[in-house]
């Protein structure tokens, strides 16, 4: 069960009432959705952008049968689009939020987001589109590969694995996460095995950033944002990696220059300490908010 991250930060910062248009632009279940469309009612509207399929295939009949049918609109397609899903439909949004990290979901899709099992190493969020994590593994350059490593991992041992990686290829292709994970295990000290964080942990995050392409479409999707919304409307951006919310925070900072915005909260809000006890995935978070004047 996917539970959603900082719930109430969402609905205090957002403040949606009765009559006022939201976009949800990573749906996912509809958890942040159902809690804003719940207080939109009557005459609110919101739109949820979901670019995995099967996700959003899941949400249209969930929102459909739903007692939220009239209010929800639930689009198949990426948020970097965002500015034309909101024409299409007719919407200068009060608000909008983007939840930037991965869902339960995913983890559990066999698409190669976990490496605590054997699945095909794949790492597309929509497969109907983009590069597999297979080609990023046994196609790049080594030096590309370690550079991938460092800069979207921030992992310290990028040089060796990403060695290791083009040695086991020439033996045989690197198609599933059992595959990976032993490459990286062969390529690491025994000690970096036994913290908290699981040895492959930074590798498989900085390969799924590029094969879906997640900063650049970040920032995209967020400038998209800020110009679509009504002024005074704010946009909420929760990022559970630190290239993201580095992202946000420098991509504010523009802004703010230019007189576009002001940040209603001046500091990164993070969740409470239930919440991170009661929600594992929560204790990464942080979330920003800005204010279009």
């Amino acid at each position: 069960m996917h539970t959603s991250v900082l719930l109430n930060e969402v609905l205090e910062y957002l403040d949606p009432q009765p009559g006022k248009n939201f976009i949800d632009a990573t749906f996912n279940g509809g958890g942040h959705g159902t809690a804003l469309a719940q207080r939109i009612v009557p005459n609110g509207r919101l739109i949820g952008i979901e670019w995995d399929i099967n996700l959003a295939a899941e949400a249209k009949k969930k929102f459909a049968e739903g007692p939220y049918r009239d209010v929800v609109t639930v689009v198949n397609d990426s948020y970097v689009n965002i500015a034309g899903i909101a024409r299409e439909h007719g919407m200068q949004p009060d608000g909008i939020l983007f939840d930037l990290g991965l869902s339960s979901w995913h983890y559990e899709s066999g698409r190669g987001f976990s490496f605590k099992g054997d699945e095909p190493l794949d790492m597309r969020f929509n497969i109907a589109s983009g590069t597999p994590a297979t080609e990023v593994v046994n196609l790049y350059e080594v030096a590309e590969l370690e550079q991938i490593l460092r800069d979207y991992g921030d992992e310290q041992f990028s040089c060796q694995i990403a060695h290791n990686i083009g040695a086991q290829r020439k033996k045989q292709p690197i198609m599933t996460t059992s595959q990976l994970v032993q490459v990286i295990s062969d390529a690491v000290p025994e000690w970096y095995k036994h913290r908290k964080i699981h040895f492959a942990t930074k590798t498989f995050q900085a390969i799924r950033v590029v094969v879906n392409n997640e900063l650049a479409n970040v920032r995209t999707g967020v400038e998209a944002a800020l110009d679509i919304l009504k002024p005074g409307g704010r946009v909420v951006v929760i990022s559970f990696q630190g290239h993201e919310d580095k992202l946000v925070r420098e991509l504010f900072k523009e802004y703010i220059k230019k007189d576009l915005i002001v940040l209603p909260a001046h500091r990164t809000i993070r969740p409470t300490w239930a919440e991170q006890q009661d929600n594992r995935r929560s204790r990464s978070a942080k979330m920003k908010v800005a204010e279009k004047i």
